[in-house]
């Protein structure tokens, strides 16, 4: 088989999960699909390492990719939401949705409840990536990783004037990559 249509396929898995998703998070299945999920990370993981001299497969499989992040990362929000008990799905009877489709939504809770670090939070995806890429993870402490953080982002708020600065973690070339951005208000 060929790489181009060894990506043609990855993206209809892509889509399959999509949609098994939204069917889990509208109660039709019972089961999330982890099965095809794993599949479908291996697949990424395969091809992603592969030498290709084709520059459309290369931007074809970079765009497959990132939508797959994408939806990842939503997914992952949606089922954050269902574990906390604060997932709402939107109403059935809606004119012309393609599909019925669910949001989180949060809502005040009666316990005190410490909100996340972000900091934290950006640590384990970063430390949780590069395991997946097969990256070295030992000498990466908490502390040196919290302390470039603030480093970089008191360069960044002192440059561009703002607070609100993001931390964003990707893989490019099979590498994790870390970057901090400043956003508008």
């Amino acid at each position: 088989m060929s790489l181009h249509h060894d990506i043609e396929t990855l993206d209809a898995d892509i889509i399959r999960l999509k949609i098994e998703y939204e069917q889990y998070f509208m109660r039709v299945i019972k089961l999330e699909p982890i099965r095809l999920r794993d599949k479908v990370e291996r697949k990424i993981l395969t091809y992603s390492t592969q030498k290709t001299a084709n520059t459309a497969d290369k931007f074809k499989l970079n765009s497959i990719v990132a939508k797959y992040n994408s939806y990842k990362q939503y997914w992952k929000r949606v089922l954050r939401s269902m574990e906390d008990g604060t997932y709402v799905r939107k109403s059935e009877g809606g004119g012309n949705m393609p599909s019925p489709s669910a949001i989180p939504v949060k809502k005040e809770s009666t316990t005190a409840k410490k909100p996340e670090d972000p900091i934290k939070e950006a640590y384990n995806e970063y430390i949780e990536t590069r395991k997946k890429q097969n990256e070295p993870v030992k000498d990466l402490s908490f502390e040196k990783f919290s302390k470039n953080i603030e480093a970089s982002k008191k360069k960044i708020e002192q440059k561009y004037k703002t607070k609100n600065v993001e931390v964003k973690i990707s893989v490019k070339d099979g590498k994790t990559k870390l970057t901090l951005k400043a956003r508008k208000l």
